[in-house]
C-alpha cells in the first residue's frame, strides 16, 4: 500500500526548515537546494512544493506572518479590551525577546528583497495595510467605549503607531544598548496613552 502523506504536515516541516535559515543565515541562504537539505528532503521533493525561489521567498514571509499571528490570537483569548489589543498588535513588531528578534531581521530583510521581486512587494503592503486596519478597527472600537478621545482621527493615529513600531525596530536591532525591551514598549504606551481620553 502506498504510504498517504500528510501535505499540511510537511508543508510545517518546510516553514520550520525555511525559518532556521532565514533566521539564523538570512534570506540569500534560502534557496530550494539549502531548504530541502534543512529539511533532510531531495530537491525533486521540494519542486512539488515549490516550482521556484520567489514561491520559497513568499512561503518564508508567510511563515513570518503565521508566528504572529498564532501569538496574536493568543492575545485575544486573555482580554477582549480594545486598548489592550492594539497593544498587543503594536509590540508585535518590536524585538523585545529572542523569537521575535530574529523574526525583526527576517522582516527587515524582507523589506530589501520587495524592492526588487513584486510579488514579494505586494504581499508585504498587504501585510502592513491589514496591520493599520486592526489596530485602527481597535482604536475604533475604545473610542465607541469612549476609552480614546473623540477628536483622534483612528485610521491616521494607527498608521503613525505602525510607523513609530517600525522605527523602533529598526532602532532596537541596530542599537540595542540605545533601545532596552523597557524602553521600546515605554515608547508605544506612551503613544496609546497620548490617545485616552
Amino acid at each position: 500500500m502506498p504510504k498517504v502523506v500528510d501535505h499540511e504536515e510537511r508543508r510545517g516541516e518546510l516553514a520550520a526548515a525555511v525559518w532556521r535559515l532565514a533566521s539564523s543565515e538570512g534570506l540569500e541562504a534560502v534557496t530550494v537546494r539549502r531548504v530541502a537539505e534543512e529539511a533532510g528532503w531531495s530537491t525533486g521533493a521540494l519542486v512539488h512544493y515549490f516550482s521556484d525561489k520567489e514561491e520559497l521567498l513568499l512561503f518564508a514571509f508567510r511563515t513570518v506572518a503565521d508566528r504572529v499571528g498564532r501569538r496574536l490570537a493568543a492575545a485575544k483569548e486573555r482580554t477582549s479590551a480594545p486598548l489592550e489589543l492594539a497593544r498587543a498588535q503594536l509590540v508585535e513588531g518590536l524585538p523585545l525577546d529572542p523569537e521575535r528578534e530574529a523574526e525583526v531581521r527576517v522582516w527587515f530583510a524582507f523589506l530589501g528583497l520587495a524592492l526588487t521581486r513584486p510579488a514579494l512587494a505586494r504581499a508585504q503592503r498587504l501585510t502592513y495595510r491589514v496591520w493599520r486596519e486592526r489596530v485602527a478597527d481597535l482604536l475604533l472600537e475604545a473610542q465607541r467605549r469612549g476609552e480614546v478621545r473623540a477628536d483622534v482621527d483612528c485610521t491616521a493615529a494607527a498608521a503613525a503607531l505602525v510607523a513609530v513600531v517600525d522605527g523602533l525596530a529598526i532602532q532596537a536591532t541596530f542599537e540595542p544598548r540605545a533601545l532596552s525591551t523597557r524602553r521600546q514598549a515605554e515608547v508605544v504606551d506612551g503613544h496609546l496613552d497620548a490617545l485616552r481620553a
